[in-house]
């Protein structure tokens, strides 16, 4: 099980270990390739594998939120996380004291970073700072390329903007594996759906996620040793008059009890946008054919 070490308290990771640094908001594929570059030197010397991160949003709303990344941290591979509180008292250190606390909270044989890597107050500290304390504290630093895509720098500004336009065919690219977002069942509500025949479940989500585009999404929701595939609605739900924003998703062919449970759903892409219908048999209409597509 992945381990939390608080940036500010007093506990220690013990164990020899090389550490990513960064924020990994979303994990993209720049990110990933420090992960890969992380593991092969982990593996190498065996070695336990840290990534630091942040509670809150560096620059706002987050690709994925703090509980959203411990669950992709472990899925892939990582050990344990370091984890700041990007407040006053963070950002107004001096890189000196960053760099010493790092060491003093980790038993770190190895770093790793991009090129672009920044900390301290006001981003005074750089990567020769780094090479400069690695070689005090008899440890070592690996430094990767920017890695882009499309001719654009890989970075959560992208990120954002994708899932702002709701494109997620290069949000996945970019991301390196499918987007998801991970919520609790609601146990309220009008149950709707049921009445129509397209039971949902309505997914409480966290007001530190950044928004997606509104519209109807072709998704897949892991549940109970199975993949099942779903239609999600991010927006209101105007044929009921209904201005609510609300993430509810049908999953095609799961008959169970959902309702108080954690789920987690992968988007595939966006199928519409959200539309008003001029009845309830127009809107089943519509469904049955978003069935269709995603099958």
């Amino acid at each position: 099980m992945l381990k939390i070490i608080d940036y500010n308290s007093e506990e220690k990771y013990g164990e020899p270990c090389v550490l990513m640094l960064g924020y990994f908001d979303g994990m993209h594929i720049g990110h990933r390739a420090l992960l890969h570059a992380a593991l092969a030197r982990a593996a190498k010397e065996n070695l336990r594998l840290g990534i630091m991160t942040f509670y809150d949003g560096k620059k706002g709303a987050q690709i994925y939120t703090f509980s959203e990344r411990l669950q992709l941290f472990e899925h892939l591979g990582a050990d344990f996380t370091l984890a700041a509180q990007f407040d006053e008292a963070f950002r107004n250190i001096r890189k000196e004291e960053f760099l010493t606390r790092i060491f003093e909270k980790c038993n770190l044989r190895a770093l790793v970073c991009g090129e672009d890597f920044t900390f301290g107050r006001g981003a005074e500290g750089r990567v020769a700072d780094i090479k400069t304390a690695v070689y005090e504290h008899n440890s070592s630093l690996t430094v990767l390329p920017l890695v882009g895509l499309s001719e654009q720098k890989a970075a959560a500004s992208l990120a954002k903007r994708y899932l702002a336009e709701g494109d997620i065919l290069n949000l996945n690219q970019l991301l390196g594996e499918r987007y998801f977002i991970t919520g609790t069942v609601a146990t309220e509500g009008r149950h709707v759906g049921t009445k129509l025949g397209f039971p949902t479940a309505n997914i409480h989500l966290s007001p530190d996620k950044f928004p997606l585009k509104t519209g109807v999404y072709a998704v897949s929701i892991p549940l109970e040793n199975r993949v099942y595939r779903g239609i999600a609605n991010y927006g209101s739900r105007p044929t009921f008059e209904n201005s609510k924003v609300v993430f509810e998703v049908y999953i095609d062919g799961f008959c169970g009890n959902l309702y108080g449970k954690e789920i987690t759903v992968l988007f595939d892409r966006r199928i519409r946008d959200v539309r008003t219908f001029a009845s309830a048999e127009a809107l089943v209409a519509q469904l049955k054919q978003d069935l269709e597509e995603i099958r």
